[in-house]
């Protein structure tokens, strides 16, 4: 062994107390990505969310707002002649027939509740009318004073007691179905006493007639009784349909709403204006 070499008997407390330091330095770093890299991704991940569930929120709205006061060839105006036969009807089947077809509240500063859901204070709602819930369907041929409206085709979705519209471009009827019957691959649809004011239609219906299921859908910005994290009240973008509110998106601050006007009557825009400067629900469009 050559008496010139020193063997290597350990570390020093210094070397030790060193590479300690660099490793916990290294250790940091490598700590600090990482909670970057969650934090982003956290923040990507909601953002996301936050953009879907916008979505989701704008495809519901969009798709009522295409059929508010669609009423067949008579749209875009439902006139020129709209009957309610469903007796009691609710406001809203009386407005609709004569061509509201939106309603709203304005930055609420009240309590109101749509379907056991508080509207937030400072935000508007939309109602919006028209057969929201219904694919269009054709009657099998006249109909015959006394006897059930008949529409081509099975599982349409409509049900006893509710409001429907039989349409052509003369007019409409608006009564309520006191009975629904499948048979021969159509559907049968009955309009009784016992939920209008007569078991006929206001008149005789073409071949070209069409059968719709009458909705109102009102949106607004309801607590939901949920807090977050930060113990904060969450609120959701609710849907009334005159009996039940569903919440469709939650997260949801704010609702506002601005209606384009035809204050002339010529089928032009003329105003834009939020819900406490409408004075004609008629001239929404």
């Amino acid at each position: 062994m050559n008496p010139g070499l020193k063997r290597q008997a350990g570390l020093t407390l210094v070397e030790l107390l060193v590479a300690t330091t660099l490793s916990l330095v290294l250790l940091s770093g490598v700590l600090l990505v990482f909670t970057a890299n969650k934090a982003t991704y956290k923040m990507q991940t909601g953002l996301g969310t936050l953009q879907e569930n916008g979505r989701y929120a704008m495809r519901q709205l969009t798709a009522d707002l295409q059929l508010a006061g669609f009423g067949g060839c008579l749209s875009p105006s439902i006139g020129p002649r709209v009957v309610t036969l469903a007796s009691s009807p609710p406001d809203y089947l009386s407005n609709f027939s004569e061509g509201e077809f939106f309603d709203g509240r304005n930055d609420e500063t009240g309590t109101h509740t749509y379907g056991g859901r508080v509207m937030l204070t400072g935000t508007d709602s939309i109602e919006i009318r028209g057969p929201l819930r219904s694919a269009v369907s054709y009657v099998t041929g006249e109909t015959l004073p006394g006897v059930p409206v008949e529409v081509v085709g099975t599982s349409r979705g409509f049900a006893e007691d509710e409001y429907l519209v039989i349409a052509d471009c003369a007019g409409a009827d608006i009564f309520r179905a006191t009975a629904v019957n499948e048979s021969g691959g159509n559907t049968q649809i009955a309009h009784g006493t016992s939920g209008n004011t007569q078991d006929t239609l206001s008149r005789k219906y073409g071949a070209d007639a069409v059968v719709m299921e009458f909705a109102t859908h009102t949106y607004f910005v309801g607590n939901t009784g949920r807090v977050n994290s930060s113990g904060d009240a969450i609120g959701a973008l609710y849907r009334f349909d005159g009996n039940n509110s569903e919440e469709l998106v939650d997260g949801v601050e704010n609702l506002q709403v601005e209606y384009a006007l035809d204050t002339d009557g010529n089928g032009v825009i003329d105003a834009f204006r939020d819900p406490g400067g409408v004075t004609d629900w008629g001239e929404v469009m």
